[in-house]
């Protein structure tokens, strides 16, 4: 049998079809945009990155930049749009300095006809703002709660006006700025605190698992070697050796524990080396004490776990070669950066390998390195070591 289909219905499931189509895209576009928005609330870089478009989209400018606070008084460049240069990029901008610095300091919009000749602001970026062009610029603040998380900033190549709905438009950005920053730092900061606790969970259950199995195998090894005492030499050379060496990994099972056990630094650089100071203390018996040397001025949390990091490492170098009776942790800003120093008055770690040539010194001083820092080890006139490890600011 033949079935005859009319032109007219096979017209009318075309456009059907199309049109779901068209519904699909619709909810995909949708789907996207929520998807862009979920990261933004998440992830501070995103989140800033979508920013710097935006304002320049939205307020029609040739430049959009957006930086977070970054330290108590400090805002950073970290997001651009529509640069020319790179002079602009990454640049700390100290509140009250330029036009993002008064924004930051009055928590309100600013805006200059023409950025090089106006009496509003300092001109301490005159530089990398000529180096793009820019005129006129308008900046402001990212303010939740009270608390300015950043500013964007909106520049023109030529001199013209950025009040009315412009400004509004800026405006309206930097409020939804101002919560996506806010929500992706509590996000941060939850991420962070899970990682902590599962390196607790993982501490735990690995020394309650491996732990007692080690000290299980040692105390046999110990048992057969009485045993084992009337035997001959070679087994008992052998019971020996293989004690020592469970003996060794145990101590190493132990430093990966209390690794994992460790909190990522938090209360600030001085109050987290004081923190380990009194773990090592209880640890070993052995006196320390960390000491702030004036104000200390905030590195930046990646520098500030570099810092941590050597610290620690140097603790544990102390801790396994020098026999000391103290330690002394000094931090002091210096040479614009921040310098931590580890002192102890031990034996100078006879221990060749660890005096500056152990796998764990030198993977340290990469990363110190890689953070554009340095770091030394020199022998005090009076006994023992100092490590002392040195990052810039920015």
């Amino acid at each position: 049998m033949v079935v005859e289909t009319s032109g007219v219905e096979v017209g009318q499931g075309h456009r059907a079809s199309e049109e779901r189509a068209a519904e699909q895209g619709v909810r995909f576009d949708e789907l996207l945009d929520e998807h862009s928005q979920v990261l933004n609330l998440l992830d501070d870089t995103v989140a800033l990155r979508g920013l710097a478009q935006r304002i320049r989209h939205e307020c029609g400018a040739h430049i959009g930049l957006a930086g977070p606070v970054e330290s108590e008084q400090l805002l950073v460049l970290r997001q651009w749009n529509g640069t020319w240069a790179d002079g602009l990029h990454d640049l700390h901008v100290p509140m009250g300095l330029g036009l993002g610095g008064l924004s930051f300091a009055e928590l309100r919009p600013v805006w200059v006809d023409d950025y090089c000749a106006s009496e509003l602001i300092t001109h301490d970026f005159d530089r990398p703002i000529s180096a793009d062009g820019i005129r006129t610029m308008l900046a402001v603040p990212m303010v939740r709660a009270g608390r300015v998380h950043g500013v964007v900033y909106a520049a023109m190549r030529e001199i013209t006006d950025f009040g009315g709905r412009r400004l509004d438009a800026a405006v309206n950005v930097a409020n939804s700025g101002g919560l996506a920053l806010q929500t992706a730092d509590a996000a941060r900061r939850q991420r962070e605190t899970a990682a902590a606790a599962e390196r607790r969970r993982i501490a735990s259950a690995l020394h309650d698992s491996v732990g007692a199995q080690l000290f299980r195998i040692g105390a046999e090894l110990r048992d057969l070697r009485t045993h084992a005492e009337d035997g001959s030499t070679a087994l008992l050379d052998r019971l020996v050796s293989l004690e020592n060496q469970i003996a060794e990994t145990a101590s190493a099972f132990r430093e990966s524990v209390h690794a994992l056990d460790h909190d990522e630094p938090s209360g600030g650089l001085a109050a987290t080396l004081s923190g380990d100071c009194a773990a090592f203390q209880r640890r070993t018996g052995v006196t320390a004490q960390a000491v702030e040397i004036g104000t200390t001025p905030d590195c930046g949390p990646h520098r500030t776990r570099v810092l941590v990091a050597a610290a620690r490492e140097a603790l544990l170098n102390v801790e396994k070669h020098a026999a000391a009776h103290s330690v002394l942790i000094s931090v002091i800003a210096l040479d614009d950066g921040v310098t931590v120093s580890v002192a102890d008055d031990g034996n100078g770690w006879n221990d060749h390998a660890a005096a500056g040539n152990g796998i764990g010194l030198r993977s340290t001083a990469d990363r110190v390195e890689e953070v554009g820092g340095t770091m030394s080890v020199v022998t005090n006139e009076d006994g023992g070591l100092t490590v002392r490890i040195w990052v810039p600011l920015w």
